[in-house]
């Protein structure tokens, strides 16, 4: 005779001693153990994606790049930056004595100061001689070194 006890959870046969196992028996097991792990497996809504895990095994990326001078200029860094931070590396303050903005913060969807902005896949730096509040933006100086720190 087939199985005569079945397991709590998932149904799969439990024999007795006096059972006598049949292929069916096993083939049923089969198909409920792959049907149970298979689709939990598959749930992409309890189990992280590569770019979810990625987004927490390194939740952000610090890279330095040289200014060239350009009026604007994309710095790849090959995801959609949440918030991005770019600054000067000099050993002055945020602001130069000839009022120069040597620092930018954008995010993405939340807005961005005046020299950088974020894309789909890193973000634009700019170099602006002057803006309207006479402050000159300087995040692409020629021969500049400049730090980012993005987070994913």
């Amino acid at each position: 005779m087939a199985s005569s006890n079945f397991t709590t959870n998932l149904h799969l046969s439990a024999w007795a001693a006096g059972d006598r196992p049949k292929r069916a028996d096993f083939v049923s097991d089969n198909n409920i153990i792959d049907t149970q792990l298979g689709g939990h497996i598959l749930d992409s809504a309890i189990h992280l994606s590569a770019a979810q895990q990625d987004k927490l095994n390194t939740p952000y990326t610090v890279s330095i790049y040289a200014g060239d001078g350009s009026a604007e200029r994309t710095i790849q860094l090959g995801f959609t930056p949440q918030l991005a931070i770019v600054f000067k590396r000099i050993p002055a303050g945020w602001f130069d004595n000839k009022n120069t903005a040597n620092f930018g913060i954008a995010t993405n969807g939340y807005g961005f100061s005046t020299g950088v902005s974020v894309t789909t896949s890193g973000i634009i730096v700019r170099q602006i001689a002057e803006n309207a509040d006479g402050i000159r933006v300087s995040l692409n100086e020629s021969g500049a070194q400049y730090t980012v720190i993005a987070f994913k």
